[in-house]
């Protein structure tokens, strides 16, 4: 389970199951960007020192964001409308199962 004292996202009202997921999803983009610029703002993002609301529309976070972004639309369009349900129900399910994670359920 999360530290209580990790921050939670800001963009996530308060859903500690989306802020993990947020979060989780900014690391891996970290991880994979090549742009120094954009590793900086997730970093800040991860350790609390910026709010993803405050970076969104920075120029630096859509450089190293956009990359990910367009290869994800690229691989979305070749879903079929079955493929595309299955892929948001699981992600359905995954969300609620770190709810039901975090609520010690």
């Amino acid at each position: 389970m999360p530290d209580d004292d990790e921050p939670i996202l800001d963009v996530a009202r308060g859903d500690r199951a989306i802020s993990q997921h947020l979060r989780h999803s900014l690391s891996l983009l970290r991880e994979r960007s090549d742009n120094e610029d954009f590793r900086r703002l997730a970093d800040d993002i991860l350790a609390g020192r910026a709010h993803l609301r405050d970076v969104f529309s920075s120029p630096a976070f859509a450089a190293g964001l956009n990359p990910f972004v367009e290869r994800f639309a690229e691989r979305y369009e070749q879903l079929s409308d079955a493929e595309r349900a299955e892929m948001a129900a699981s992600g359905r399910a995954e969300l609620e199962a770190e709810r039901a994670r975090l609520a010690g359920r």
